[in-house]
């Protein structure tokens, strides 16, 4: 445990100043690209490639994220208790890996208006919002790694154990932050963009980027309970806990999808026949998660 401890805190912490330097340099290209093309001025060659690198800042952002919460999760596991820190980092990801949808959009609305001759400045300002989100969730990220790397000395052999209790808190409430995040995206574009031709293409990003932590944080506790025995991987109290919570998602699910599937029934290019799987796997994750949580809190 304490190699694959390190393996995922080292590679996080090598990502972690590589993706600083990188947003470094991407408010240096903001601010050289930002003025020319407020002003609709030709960009040379040079602006071109500055802007190729920003979209491949994207990229290295988003494995900063996916090694950030196997990073994370190896904390969870090795240490005794859950600094604040460390849940600050977790909750600062979540968001920081959602916004990069936010990145995308607004980089390609700014190519694509500025080509049509059109005023680009408010998806410059989103842009940078999300940049400085993703700023202080990269130091704090790395402030909490070098915690961790420095403090991995403190945990005596033996005692670094894996808190089942700990680890079963986490990936829940994970569950139902993440997907009462897509559940928010999901029933905002059903209300509000009824007719947005994007719904197509923003809705998957979205759908992919909000289950990340989930899924990679479960994969990571499945992992770890494929080498204990079936019958060992939950207490009686935790096996309890979530057969009432998978029977109160089976009774809230049901009549949900049945309400979606009255009120879409006669509707012609209705958004729910992009939404409709997105929504029920939110709502599965989320009453799964919640019910966990609350019968293990409850009790």
């Amino acid at each position: 445990m304490k190699k694959g401890f390190l393996i995922t805190n080292i590679t996080a912490s090598f990502f972690a100043v590589v993706s600083i330097g990188w947003l470094i340099y991407d408010f240096i290209a903001y601010g050289i690209l930002r003025g020319k093309m407020l002003q609709l001025e030709p960009l040379t060659s040079l602006d071109e490639k500055l802007g190729l690198f920003i979209w491949l800042g994207v990229l290295v952002f988003l494995i900063f994220h996916i090694v950030s919460f196997l990073a994370i999760a190896s904390q969870f596991q090795f240490f005794k208790k859950a600094g604040a820190l460390r849940v600050i980092a977790l909750l600062l990801a979540i968001v920081s890996c959602i916004f990069i949808l936010d990145d995308i959009a607004c980089l390609s609305d700014i190519g694509k208006e500025y080509q049509e001759g059109l005023e680009v400045e408010f998806e410059w300002r989103s842009l940078y919002r999300s940049s400085a989100l993703h700023g202080l969730f990269f130091l704090v990220m790395l402030a909490n790694l070098i915690q961790a790397l420095y403090r991995r000395t403190e945990v005596k052999p033996g005692e670094a154990a894996v808190h089942d209790v700990t680890i079963f808190t986490l990936v829940h409430a994970v569950g139902v932050l993440c997907s009462g995040i897509g559940l928010f995206g999901a029933f905002a574009a059903l209300i509000v963009q009824r007719s947005h031709p994007l719904l197509h293409i923003t809705f998957p990003f979205l759908f992919i980027l909000s289950l990340i932590p989930y899924g990679l944080l479960a994969g990571y506790w499945l992992i770890m309970k494929v080498k204990e025995k079936p019958e060992n991987w939950y207490d009686e109290k935790q096996f309890r806990d979530i057969s009432r919570a998978a029977l109160l998602t089976m009774f809230t699910t049901i009549p949900l999808m049945a309400l979606i599937y009255i009120l879409t029934y006669n509707a012609p290019k209705n958004p729910m026949d992009i939404l409709w799987f997105p929504v029920y796997l939110y709502w599965v994750i989320f009453c799964f998660s919640l019910g966990s949580l609350y019968f293990n809190w409850n009790n």
